[in-house]
């Protein structure tokens, strides 16, 4: 206890006191209550999206391509422009999350976004398609951002990074449910066809998950009414310390400047970019990968299961690997290194067990350092609005990493995708 709480505080600051054994329970207690009804719903709702991105990715192998008459690179546009949508609407959304309650703001988000997919489901062709994944999102693209944002308003600095780690690992959690969830839906009878199937479900369900943020979600620390008042004393004492209070801080177009001025921010967002590019050949072309070995539609939506295990592996371990490796950096090179070998396994062999191997290689490392960057930012980047803004650079910037990949990973290249590999 005692070394635990010694640690506590210093890394809260050597100018903050040292907290007693009462205070030192007393945030323990605090952090609980976050973390289970806070964190779970952020994670859940973020799973949720990761539901809802990869519907289509399964949709295209439950006959929606044939269905619509898609060719070309219609499928492509589809997938990316989802991607679009994000760059378009990111930038603003933190700050307007500080004008909006975060309770409506994230809530209102998933509700929006399960709409959108449930209406995907009757589209007639290529060009609604593509808009209804453009709107998706437009609307998705608070959530990310916002989430990442609102876990600063109430962890200390020195515990964003491994709540951050199980946020982003949602996401694979999300793919690891898809997938056998697309190939029930797939097998099923009913008066919809198997890819219309997918959208309505899936929509749904995170339909419903929108609709407790009210009654889960709180605004600030200092008005939770799930909390004590002497947690929220503590927690508000170390805020204070840390100059991370949000209730009480504006959105200064100052900070907005620095952010837009600081070239780590630019760089975070470069590694970001590359990174995502990496991580989404999984979300959007791993049942396509898959498929194109011979496997059936159901039984590659089933495999994806195992591939986003490994990518939720990848992004649950981030904090304990940057722990280990004393530091980011170090992690971010290694993943890196791993993430080439993935595809270099891929391009130097045509064996269908070989790519599937690589997929899963590449699969677990390349999530990590798209993770490692908002975190960062947010314990080491002062006040409020500049952190919102380094974050919504990265996330909108680097999100467009997904629309290259989007459009190098096509058809006719089945099933090396040499030119997507390299």
């Amino acid at each position: 206890m005692d070394e635990q709480r010694h640690e506590t505080t210093a890394l809260l600051g050597p100018a903050h006191p040292l907290l007693s054994d009462k205070e030192h329970e007393c945030l323990s207690s605090y952090v609980r209550k976050c973390d289970r009804r806070l964190m779970f719903y952020l994670c859940m709702g973020y799973a949720t999206d990761s539901l809802n991105k990869m519907a289509l990715s399964n949709a295209k192998i439950a006959g929606l391509t044939s269905d619509l008459n898609l060719r070309g690179t219609d499928i492509n546009w589809a997938l990316g422009a989802y991607y679009l949508g994000c760059f378009v609407f990111q930038l603003p959304s933190n700050l307007i999350l500080k004008k909006v309650r975060p309770t409506y703001w994230l809530s209102g988000s998933i509700l929006c976004w399960s709409l959108v997919t449930i209406l995907t489901a009757f589209v007639t062709s290529a060009r609604q398609l593509i808009w209804c994944r453009f709107m998706f999102g437009a609307v998705q693209a608070g959530y990310l951002t916002g989430s990442i944002y609102y876990i600063s308003f109430w962890y200390p600095r020195h515990m964003v990074r491994r709540r951050m780690g199980f946020f982003f690992a949602s996401a694979g959690l999300g793919g690891i449910c898809v997938g056998p969830l697309c190939s029930v839906l797939t097998s099923m009878d009913s008066k919809w066809l198997p890819w219309q199937r997918i959208f309505v479900v899936i929509g749904a369900i995170s339909l419903l998950w929108s609709l407790l943020g009210p009654f889960v979600l709180a605004d600030y620390p200092d008005t939770a009414s799930f909390l004590s008042s002497d947690e929220q004393q503590l927690i508000l004492k170390i805020m204070e310390h840390q100059n991370t209070v949000a209730s009480t801080q504006q959105v200064r177009f100052v900070q907005v400047k620095m952010a837009l001025l600081d070239f780590k921010v630019w760089l975070w967002t470069a590694i970001d970019f590359c990174a995502n590019a990496a991580t989404q050949v999984n979300g959007m072309f791993g049942p396509s990968i898959i498929e194109s070995h011979g496997y059936s539609p159901q039984t590659a939506q089933a495999l994806t299961a195992l591939t986003n295990f490994m990518a939720f592996s990848g992004m649950a371990s981030i904090a304990y690997t940057a722990r280990i490796l004393r530091g980011s950096s170090t992690a971010i090179a290694l993943s890196n290194i791993l993430t080439i070998c993935g595809f270099l396994l891929v391009l130097c062999s045509s064996n269908p067990s070989v790519h599937i191997l690589a997929l899963f290689v590449f699969s677990f490392a390349s999530p990590q350092p798209a993770a490692h960057g908002p975190a960062w930012q947010m314990c080491n980047l002062q006040g409020n609005t500049k952190p919102a803004m380094a974050a919504a650079m990265a996330s909108a910037f680097g999100g467009l990493g997904p629309l290259a990949t989007a459009f190098v990973y096509r058809d006719e290249d089945r099933p090396q995708y040499t030119r997507g590999h390299l």
